[in-house]
């Protein structure tokens, strides 16, 4: 699941709901995971292509690639009950994990959670713990290019069950993370995160998203366990910076 790394940050939460700003709720009731797949896909191709002017959408890009990788490979959106500096909120996320082998042999592992505020993505947050409970970096994104990193933040990402093997992604999808994703060994889990965290006040963002919090939620999502070789995807090399400190 290859990506550019970035600055001090890991992943991304996700939420495919209306804004806060609107108040809305999902009414139409659940979205097939193929719809919502190819919806991040269309988002993700508009990203990368803005990103080629205008750097600013690098982050945006990758984000919006690790939201559509779980949906793909067949999770729903979870609803994230969103506690902001101003109330409560109605988010949508996900969790995926990623085991990296050494000559086939599970050797670490890294958990990206990602919870967005509204159906386009325009904010979403991104987090990734390591296997031995350290979190990696955790960074806001709000009006699709303005990314801010966490002050503070703590909580948990456990996964608590695994399943059956991932469907096969839904054909048409551009976004070659789905390609590389194929190789690896996917298997449907469910997780169990909880976070709050700080975000240093910032022109051009909502002040309601210096504070986020929410409390333990069960997630849908994905194990996918890397064949043997480099490590060529986002948890792998946020994993290996880390290792190294």
């Amino acid at each position: 699941m290859p990506s550019a790394p970035r600055p001090a940050v890991a992943a991304a939460l996700v939420v495919l709901i209306a804004t806060a700003a609107c108040g809305g709720s999902d009414s139409t009731g659940p979205v097939p995971t193929k719809n919502v797949a190819v919806h991040f896909d269309s988002l993700y191709v508009a990203a990368k292509a803005l990103s080629v002017a205008d750097t600013s959408y690098d982050f945006r890009a990758t984000a919006l690639s690790d939201l559509e990788l779980p949906a793909a490979f067949g999770a729903s959106p979870a609803t994230v009950a969103v506690t902001t500096a101003s109330g409560a909120e109605s988010w949508k996320g996900f969790v995926f994990q990623e085991v990296m082998t050494s000559n086939g042999v599970p050797a670490d592992s890294g958990r990206l959670l990602l919870a967005y505020r509204d159906s386009d993505a325009h904010t979403l947050v991104v987090t990734v713990q390591l296997a031995n409970g350290t979190f990696v970096g955790t960074s806001l994104m709000a009006n699709d290019t303005v990314v801010v990193h966490a002050s503070a933040a703590s909580g948990s990402i456990t996964q608590t069950a695994t399943g059956a093997s991932c469907p096969t992604p839904p054909t048409g999808l551009t976004n070659p993370v789905i390609t590389t994703a194929s190789q690896a060994t996917c298997l449907l889990a469910t997780f169990s995160a909880a976070l709050s965290a700080s975000f240093p006040a910032t022109d051009g963002v909502d002040p309601a998203l210096t504070q986020l919090s929410f409390p333990l939620t069960t997630f849908a999502g994905q194990r996918f366990q890397d064949p043997s070789g480099g490590l060529s995807s986002r948890v792998g090399i946020l994993w290996s910076q880390a290792a190294l400190r």
